[in-house]
């Protein structure tokens, strides 16, 4: 098995791709070598960018060892689980994902398109760039997924081979730890540790009651709820952008799991940004107001281009015993807007309080306007958990974000840190 480096993965591509040109102006570079903006925050894969000056591809092989030495063993079998999501989505939505050029099962190799002739949506974010289209688009791009891979249009048998391929159990797990489950007394043995410079105030949150019930549920609905193939790491460092072009990137984490996991988890970056946002530097409060009504925005218009489209496809290929049932679509929005809650609240929190790197926060500079980003975060994660079973409709969440946030403000004043 060859071991791709720096210097050996250009002759690896001309080996493997009939149009690359060995002889052109080749350039390499290993992603993690440049800025956070340039190659994003992703721990676990070796990725190369490589160029003939004409075509731009990604080469990524997997390895039982993350890049960065991460304490856990990988399942060396995600490269071909990946490659074939990559596929099936590329199908299914194919605006939305990168082109799928080769695939190398003795090496655990697969190439693809590089679009970083876009941005990390991230990153982007972080410096006030506003995406206007990402909304619609990547509510487009689930609602494509998640419905074309639900048993609504597949057969019986082929969704649950769908469920069988795509188990992905070592992935799954990480995802598990991570969103739902956190270390907040001595006697726990799973689950992120608590960041000991936030302990006091995140321990009260994450060892409430209605917050440890509200997160156990939720979980027991990822855990059991196998409806579509998400995609399971849908954040905004997983997206590149422009004025009008959005790419989904980053499929090992895929499996089958609930129709609202994957808003949950992209939406819950918006909800971040708008907290941080609160408190990071602008300059102007009207900047500021202007880039916070932007995330309402994008919460509001994910969720709705979501429910529309997937009611389109709905209403023209779902199966017979689905279709006219009277107000089942209605339920399936209503349901998703719950959920999507839910999830949000739930991976919001289980990183705000943990050690791992965060950038929507990490980026503001003012120690105390960090820690007030992060403490308004926790307390509106908070109200979601308790609450996300009660909301009827996207306008109520998005006027309770802004009620929160004019709570705490008036509160914060006498803060002592």
């Amino acid at each position: 098995m060859i071991q791709l480096t720096k210097e050996n993965v250009a002759s690896y591509v001309d080996s493997r791709l009939d149009f690359f040109n060995i002889e052109g102006d080749v350039q390499v570079s290993a992603i993690g070598e440049g800025s956070k903006e340039e190659d994003g925050d992703g721990f676990i894969n070796f990725v190369y960018r490589v160029s003939d000056g004409r075509h731009f591809l990604i080469v990524k092989q997997s390895t039982v060892q993350s890049r960065v030495g991460m304490h856990m063993q990988l399942d060396v079998n995600r490269y071909k689980l990946e490659y074939d999501s990559l596929l099936l989505r590329k199908a299914i939505a194919p605006d939305f994902v990168p082109a799928v050029y080769d695939i190398d099962t003795e090496n655990r190799v697969f190439i693809t398109e590089d679009v970083s002739h876009l941005k990390i949506s991230r990153f982007q974010l972080l410096k006030g760039v506003q995406f206007p289209l990402l909304g619609e688009h990547i509510g487009r791009y689930m609602a494509a997924n998640n419905f074309f891979t639900s048993e609504y249009y597949l057969d019986g048998k082929t969704f649950r081979d769908l469920s069988v391929h795509f188990m992905n159990s070592t992935m799954r797990q990480i995802m598990d730890i991570g969103m739902f489950l956190s270390k907040v007394t001595p006697e726990d043995t799973v689950g992120r540790p608590l960041d000991p410079d936030f302990e006091r105030f995140s321990e009260k949150i994450c060892a409430d009651p209605e917050v440890l019930i509200a997160r156990q549920r939720l979980r027991h609905l990822f855990m059991t709820k196998g409806e579509c193939l998400i995609h399971g790491d849908l954040h905004t460092s997983n997206i590149f952008a422009s004025d009008d072009e959005t790419k989904v990137i980053d499929m090992e984490y895929t499996f089958c799991g609930p129709f609202s996991y994957d808003m949950g988890y992209f939406l819950q970056n918006f909800l971040t940004q708008y907290a941080a946002a609160a408190f990071r530097p602008f300059d102007t409060e009207s900047d500021r107001e202007a880039y916070q009504a932007y995330c309402l925005f994008i919460i509001k218009d994910t969720y709705l281009s979501f429910c529309k489209y997937f009611c389109r496809h709905f209403r023209r290929f779902a199966k017979p015993e689905y279709r006219d049932v009277p107000g089942l679509l209605e339920d399936f929005c209503q349901t998703t807007l719950k959920e999507f809650i839910g999830f949000a609240a739930t991976a919001m929190l289980g990183r705000i309080v943990s050690v791992i790197a965060f950038p929507d926060y990490d980026e503001i500079a003012d120690p105390v306007q960090r820690h007030n980003a992060k403490c308004f975060s926790i307390i509106l994660n908070r109200h979601m958990l308790v609450n996300w079973e009660s909301y009827t409709s996207i306008d109520d969440f998005i006027d309770d974000i802004k009620t929160i946030e004019e709570i705490y403000r008036t509160n914060i004043k006498d803060l002592v840190l």
